[in-house]
């Protein structure tokens, strides 16, 4: 509610006091400060009945009006809305006050404050109670123009009205394919002229006359098909079109333009128009050409010869000639009637006539077709639009088409149910709009999805350190055992197939060692080793301290007197591994890890059954751990919810997705490491043996 203490008569009278205030420094504060607390509707009608009463009052004075009060009191109007106190109308009003009480000169200087506010009355807060009234101001400034005088203005105010409304408003657009019928062009019949020659005029200039009539007559009468096509399917007029615009391409044809353009005569070019005063030669010279643009050409007769001289009056018939010609072919939802294949194939060869006289019509033909063509390209997609009902125009939501990255090669992915592959990525966001919904959710984002997960799973990062399940490294009897076997004389497998000779053991072994065992910190002087001869060594050493069988089997009480005896060798660090790449670069490379591939559908499928078994509601977590986000988990459960069995179904799709994602990162060893941190090793069981 109001402060009880304002009535309507106080309201009105402190907000014309403080408005003066307001504008000089363009800024809504001192009316906010006349109220203390939310206002109601009434007292919002009281504020707009005050500001519309000062603007008409003191500040529209005719010709002395100063425009940039009114563009400052709309600004504070707008600041007011915001406020929430007034209503949203007011600027809007404030607007068409003002435009009714100016002249068309100041009008056209006000409309820019207009034009470059378009962004603020498309904001949701304006658009829905002002569009109408905006509709109607822009209407009520075109009736009062002229179309020829201010034919600037107007397009204006047509531009704005197209930048103000989106595509698919309905009062801006023509459904049906409806024709301005009344663009009627008229032009002197053969009883009117006026040819008042001498007596004496000789026959062969009379000829000549009649035949440029004939012209006259006939090029004059295309502008009627050009205002409705219409009338071209039927069989008369399509005759008489035909023979019409044969005659007048002709003439065109012979009748060449030579590139006036550095001369700086001929009708192609004007330097002035009539209003503007002569100046010397010498001043001239020194202006550029400007070229004249006019909306609607004289039909004397007694111009053609000079129209036909203009290089814009003839490029303009001939693009109304190709405009025709698209409607013609083109597939329009409202156009009932169709061309025969012997009219389409004479419109097919006009637009080649046309576009070869297109070219040769200075200055840049060339490019001036290739312009021509790109924009009939684009009105054919409108049309296509408009075929389709005009639907509105959205940003696309969900997961869409990309183009991903597999196996060296870009590839489109596309949608083909559960035959192909639906891989679908979310659509990128700017770096902006992730950083503030980040900060709307009290979230960090750190650039990087997987850095992002980690920092988020706990407002506390020291607590989440602390957590159980993060400890995934497995106990040294599990880790060494296959290795302690494989060293046994009972062993068959041979040395170079033995696990100390993989690097990606071996690097696992030693980070391994580095956090359970205190041999690793061993200081001796020994001489530098290779990595499997260091750790063969520590697994020797590492053998006695195991509660197991296994030592006997390498014989570690007979090595013992030598291990003591000899120093232990140190690794340095980098050094074996550089030594196995060496022999990887040697060998191939790609033979050592040849092992390591993606997990096989059948392991998938085999993987999903088991998951089913064993841990059904856990499945989400697993693809957490995979590296997927909450949206990808929500696609894949709707995706296959409706399918029997659905949390098999699930995870089998959710396997298929990882492996496409990851390539072969995506193994069984990063899986079973995976499900071993999960505690749900049991999953895998029997599969990858």
């Amino acid at each position: 509610m109001a402060d009880s203490g304002l009535n309507f008569q106080r309201i009105f009278t402190k907000v014309q006091s403080t408005l003066p205030r307001c504008i000089e420094d363009v800024d809504a504060l001192p009316i906010t400060n006349i109220f203390s607390t939310k206002i109601s509707e009434t007292t919002k009608h009281c504020v707009e009945a005050a500001i519309r009463n000062y603007v008409t009052k003191k500040v529209i004075d005719g010709e002395t009006t100063e425009l940039a009060t009114v563009t400052a009191i709309t600004s504070v109007c707008i600041e007011l809305v915001r406020h929430e106190l007034s209503l949203p109308t007011l600027p809007v009003l404030v607007l068409t006050d003002s435009f009714d009480m100016l002249t068309i000169k100041q009008c056209e200087q006000l409309f820019s404050f207009v034009e470059s506010n378009v962004g603020v009355w498309k904001e949701d807060t304006f658009f829905t109670p002002c569009k109408t009234m905006v509709l109607r101001m822009c209407n009520d400034l075109l009736r009062r123009l002229s179309r020829s005088q201010n034919t600037v203005f107007c397009g204006r105010i047509l531009l704005f009205l197209a930048r103000f409304f989106p595509f698919s408003e309905r009062s801006g657009l023509n459904l049906v394919s409806e024709f301005n019928h009344e663009n009627v062009t008229t032009f002197t019949n053969v009883e009117t002229t006026d040819m008042e020659d001498d007596e004496d005029e000789e026959k062969g200039e009379e000829n000549r006359l009649r035949l440029g009539y004939t012209l006259y007559t006939k090029f004059w009468s295309l502008q009627d098909f050009f205002r409705n096509p219409v009338q071209c399917f039927q069989k008369a007029p399509w005759k008489m079109f035909t023979v019409y615009c044969g005659d007048v391409l002709e003439a065109f044809r012979s009748f060449k333009l030579d590139n006036v353009q550095s001369s700086g005569s001929g009708g192609a070019h004007l330097t002035r128009t009539l209003s503007e005063p002569t100046h010397s030669n010498e001043s001239s010279s020194l202006q550029p050409q400007v070229d004249q643009y006019f909306a609607k050409y004289l039909t004397n007769q007694k111009l053609l010869d000079l129209q036909f001289s203009d290089t814009n009056f003839r490029r303009y018939v001939l693009l109304q000639i190709l405009i025709l010609a698209q409607y013609l072919t083109s597939n329009i939802k409202f156009k009932q009637e169709t061309l025969t294949e012997e009219q389409s194939a004479w419109v097919k060869k006009t637009e080649e006539v046309v576009y070869s006289l297109l070219e040769e019509t200075p200055p840049d033909g060339p490019v001036f077709v290739t312009t021509v063509k790109h924009i009939l390209k684009r009105e054919e997609m409108w049309s296509e639009w408009k075929n389709e009902g005009c639907p509105e125009f959205k940003k696309p939501e969900g997961y869409e088409k990309r183009k991903v990255k597999q196996n060296g090669k870009v590839e489109e992915q596309k949608e083909d149910g559960d035959t192909k592959s639906s891989k679908k990525l979310r659509q990128k966001r700017k770096v902006g709009d992730i950083i503030r919904d980040a900060d709307s959710k009290n979230k960090f984002s750190m650039g990087n999805s997987e850095m992002t997960r980690l920092w988020n799973l706990n407002t506390n990062n020291l607590e989440a350190c602390k957590m159980l399940d993060r400890d995934f490294v497995p106990a040294l009897e599990t880790y060494f055992t296959p290795a302690i076997e494989q060293l046994s004389p009972k062993s068959e497998l041979k040395e170079q197939d033995r696990l100390v000779n993989d690097s990606n053991f071996g690097w696992r072994g030693l980070r391994l060692l580095a956090c359970r065992s205190p041999h690793f910190f061993t200081h001796s002087a020994s001489p530098i080793a290779t990595l499997p001869e260091y750790l063969t060594t520590m697994i020797k050493k590492l053998a006695k301290d195991l509660p197991s069988q296994l030592t006997a089997d390498i014989k570690v009480e007979e090595e013992d007197d030598k291990e003591e005896e000899k120093v232990i060798p140190v690794l340095e660090q980098n050094d074996g591994v550089k030594e196995e790449e060496e022999d990887m670069e040697e060998d191939g490379g790609d033979e050592e890890r040849a092992d390591i591939k993606a997990i096989t559908e059948e392991e998938q499928k085999a993987l999903a059954k088991n998951f089913d078994k064993l841990c059904k509601d856990k499945w989400k977590l697993l693809a957490k751990k995979l590296g997927f986000e909450d949206d990808e988990i929500e696609f894949i459960e709707k995706e296959k919810a409706s399918k029997e069995g659905s949390v098999e179904s699930q995870v089998a799709y959710m396997l298929k997705l990882w492996v496409e994602n990851e390539g072969d990162e995506a193994n069984k060893e990063s899986l079973l490491y995976t499900l071993g941190g999960m505690k749900m090793a049991a999953i895998a069981d029997g599969i990858f043996t």
